[in-house]
């Protein structure tokens, strides 16, 4: 895809020094993890390529190597699995390790203790060896006939593993051993997807991506409480599709996807309370993530469908300014 023009932006609001590097999981059989490159001007230069087959989720670590999530890495099994890469040689460094279930889409991390959320078999993994299948069914009767969990994240203390259930409107509240702690109804045929905790911690934020909206919570410690919803479609539009949510590094503003209208959404926050700041084009069908990276002078968002990432500039306000686009093979999840 051709480089778009680039808006005139106040050179006083860059602080980047150097180069800026981040990686793109791109969701194809033959594809891999891409390390690209951000200079100071919002220029991408893609360096390396490391192989991983159909890559569904990626988290860089303190020591610097990537955990790699993939759709179905083994040969003999339809489970998906996860492994460690050096993104220096690009090698794989550990075994692959079986999520037990089939088409993990998400995880999270601390430590050697990894978790996977299974979304076709309905359940939750642990590396330390327990795996929690949901049971139940929702009211959509095309997508929510069984289970699909959709994602899993620590609490802001990390005692805690939180799991959005998409296939029967729940979130699931565990210890770090797998013991159910708590659970949270989202509003019927909503279609949990992803959550981000509130800087302070009060208060949860769960996307939803068959409702299309924001449901936002009061987090007790170990529960949750719903408090209020946030549409994320105007009135003339049904049938939405969000995808992602990022709370920015101050707490102040929330990133969103959302993939019927191929936008981005920009909101301020207050506690319970969203407003709306701005709604931008996501430059590329399906909008599947987003990311604020370079010590969020720029977001870069991943176009699954459209087979490109978009990059912004995050403006003084929190708004988004497009920059450019690049050419990326079904890209699906990225991190700094």
């Amino acid at each position: 895809m051709p480089a778009m023009g680039i808006p005139t932006i106040p050179r006083q609001l860059f602080n980047m020094e150097k180069k800026i590097s981040f990686y793109v999981a791109s969701c194809v059989p033959d594809g891999g993890v891409y390390l690209c490159e951000l200079d100071v001007d919002g220029n991408v230069e893609m360096k390396k390529v490391i192989s991983a087959p159909s890559p569904m989720w990626i988290e860089h670590v303190e020591d610097g190597k990537l955990w790699v999530l993939m759709r179905a890495p083994f040969e003999d099994s339809p489970n998906s699995g996860v492994a460690k890469y050096d993104p220096v040689s690009g090698e794989r460094i550990s075994n692959f390790l079986s999520t037990e279930g089939e088409v993990a889409c998400h995880m999270c991390l601390d430590g050697d203790d990894l978790y996977a959320a299974n979304y076709i078999s309905g359940s939750v993994w642990s590396s330390r060896g327990e795996v929690d299948k949901h049971s139940g069914k929702g009211v959509d009767p095309v997508r929510q006939t069984s289970p699909h969990v959709h994602s899993v994240f620590f609490s802001p203390d990390k005692k805690y593993i939180l799991s959005c259930d998409l296939g029967i409107d729940k979130i699931f509240v565990y210890d770090r051993n797998m013991k159910l702690i708590s659970t949270a109804d989202t509003p019927e045929g909503s279609g949990a997807r992803h959550l981000v905790f509130s800087k302070d911690g009060n208060f949860v934020y769960v996307i939803s991506e068959m409702g299309a909206g924001i449901h936002t919570y009061a987090w007790s410690g170990n529960a949750l409480l719903h408090l209020c919803d946030t549409e994320l479609l105007d009135e003339d539009v049904i049938n939405g599709k969000g995808s992602a949510i990022r709370l920015s590094k101050d707490g102040r503003r929330l990133y969103v996807t959302e993939r019927k209208t191929e936008t981005i959404l920009v909101f301020s926050i207050c506690g319970d309370k969203l407003t709306l700041l701005q709604r931008i084009p996501s430059r590329g069908k399906e909008p599947r993530d987003i990311m604020l990276i370079a010590n969020e002078d720029y977001a870069i968002c991943a176009n699954q469908f459209g087979d490109c990432c978009s990059v912004y500039k995050i403006l003084n306000d929190g708004t988004l300014n497009y920059v450019r686009s690049f050419e990326i093979p079904a890209p699906i999840s990225i991190v700094e």
